[in-house]
């Protein structure tokens, strides 16, 4: 029955995406605190008891990609004729859609607290231990769970030449059935509540960074101003298209990003920098398989797993539907070669010199007693607190706070296009009344959850994110398994693709 084909699966995908929305806000609405505690409880006993399958998964997944990289497979392109977008735009959106704010919120947070509280004793010096934590969570991992999935999706819709679906890497004869259907609303659920996530929390922060530097207090209601303003300027860029409005939004990123950066490398201390980035790196590299799996040495506690490793990994499962998504539909025209080291090497290398940067400056100021030990603990202001010990702070504040707002909108708008996809039947221009109705649906949606819930219920979205992160990756694995099949039916002759009938 679940292989039966139905007569309109996407107005069946539609429905019932729209019904568990409304089935969330109601029962939100009602039973607030229970659902609170449920919601808990399910993320504790998924991380507990699924935990080591995250990590187990998170290794699979980039030794696939290397596999893949550099085996008879890599000359693969994916679609025909000249890619649509140069390197820099291409590595701009693939990095504003992937890390975003999330980079600037924890550029000195999180690095100090490893520095701080080390899980476990190490080779290297407290501060070189805490890049390697840091790099671990950030690093090859989740740009593993972005690129493999965008990596699958981009084969089906350029080499297969079927619509934008993770239905469409199913045979056709059930590409439209039950399972179909599940496949691609649980696709949908999951890039629906990570964006939901993504900017009600992502206003909250904007708003305590404001508040920080303005010395003010923030009330409710200014949080849903920002989710409107940031919903309203998203929207506008997805209905400009990738090359007009996300791209060039996405440029605009990158630029002020690495004059940031740049900023504090010049005004920091440099001296170091450059041997203990190499260093963290090289051991990085040689300790990643044992600490991708906790053996050994390279033990952490299960309640730092559960806390960090874990949790990171469940989240970004979770926001790999969108993001390779949204990958896949900006690499027409490269091989599998040319996307996996792209999109699993370079982002990787450029978020290392990122914490590098900026971890080693906030490891300075707290070794020279120039700040407070606490100073950088908080995700929402520790940069801001940071930026303030050095020249021209009103000026780089000012650059951080617009980045996160920015950042904010290129992640609203990507979700906005590979939503709209979805429903205009997995077109990879969806017309612009999708893209208005999803852009009305976010904004809408997240409202709702911040006026019935306040603080606590954008906490229960992103758990209810984590326990559709598991779900979710049951199919990642089935996808890629199923995708290594198809590989396999693949021939390269002469540059040209070839793919066995099956």
């Amino acid at each position: 029955m679940i292989f039966r084909p139905l007569k309109n699966s996407v107005q069946a995908t539609n429905s019932i995406v729209g019904g568990f929305c409304l089935l969330f806000l109601v029962i939100s609405f009602l039973f607030s605190d229970k659902f609170d505690s449920l919601l808990g409880y399910w993320t504790f006993q998924l991380l507990n008891t699924f935990g080591y399958f995250y990590l187990i998964l998170g290794l699979f997944s980039v030794v696939l990609l290397l596999f893949l990289a550099f085996s008879r497979w890599g000359k693969i392109k994916l679609g025909e004729g000249e890619v649509e977008y140069g390197w820099f735009s291409w590595i701009a959106m693939l990095y504003s859609t992937g890390m975003g704010a999330g980079l600037l919120l924890r550029a000195v947070q999180e690095p100090v607290y490893f520095f701080q509280y080390a899980p476990r004793t190490s080779t290297l010096s407290p501060a070189g231990f805490a890049l390697e934590y840091t790099f671990f969570h950030w690093g090859l991992t989740p740009w593993a769970f972005y690129g493999l999935f965008g990596l699958v999706i981009g084969y089906v819709i350029y080499v297969k030449k079927e619509k934008v679906s993770s239905a469409s890497l199913l045979p056709k004869g059930i590409q439209k059935s039950i399972l179909g259907v599940l496949m691609n609303v649980l696709t949908i659920i999951c890039t629906l509540l990570g964006v939901v996530a993504a900017l009600g929390l992502g206003g909250r922060q904007f708003l305590e960074a404001l508040g920080f530097l303005t010395n003010s207090n923030f009330i409710p209601i200014q949080v849903i101003i920002v989710v409107v303003v940031i919903s309203i300027t998203a929207t506008g860029s997805a209905l400009f298209g990738l090359k007009r409005g996300i791209r060039n939004l996405s440029n605009f990123n990158i630029g002020v990003a690495t004059a940031l950066l740049l900023v504090v490398a010049c005004f920091g201390v440099l001296n170091g920098i450059p041997f203990s980035f190499f260093d963290v790196l090289g051991t990085y590299i040689l300790e990643f398989v044992p600490m991708s799996l906790n053996l050994g040495k390279y033990q952490v506690s299960d309640d730092f797993l559960k806390d960090w490793t874990y949790f990171y990994w469940a989240f970004w499962l979770a926001w790999a539907p969108f993001t390779g998504v949204f990958i896949a539909r900006i690499s027409k025209g490269r091989s599998i070669r040319e996307f996996t080291l792209a999109v699993l090497i370079i982002p990787a290398f450029g978020t290392f010199i990122w914490f590098s940067t900026f971890g080693q400056n906030a490891f300075f100021l707290l070794e020279k007693g120039l700040v407070e030990g606490d100073a950088f603990e908080s995700i929402y202001t520790g940069i801001f607190m940071f930026l303030e010990q050095y020249p021209f702070s009103i000026v780089t504040q000012t650059m951080t706070l617009l980045l996160v707002f920015t950042f904010l909108i290129t992640s609203v708008d990507s979700a906005i296009f590979v939503l709209s996809m979805f429903s205009d039947n997995g077109e990879s221009e969806p017309r612009r009344r999708f893209r208005w109705i999803w852009g009305l649906l976010i904004a809408l949606f997240t409202i709702a959850v911040i006026v019935i819930g306040k603080e606590s219920l954008l906490e229960s979205v992103s758990q209810l994110l984590i326990v559709f992160a598991f779900p979710f990756s049951l199919m990642f694995l089935g996808m890629a398994i199923y995708f290594i099949r198809l590989l396999f039916l693949h021939h390269v002759t002469n540059g040209e693709n070839h793919i066995t009938k099956r």
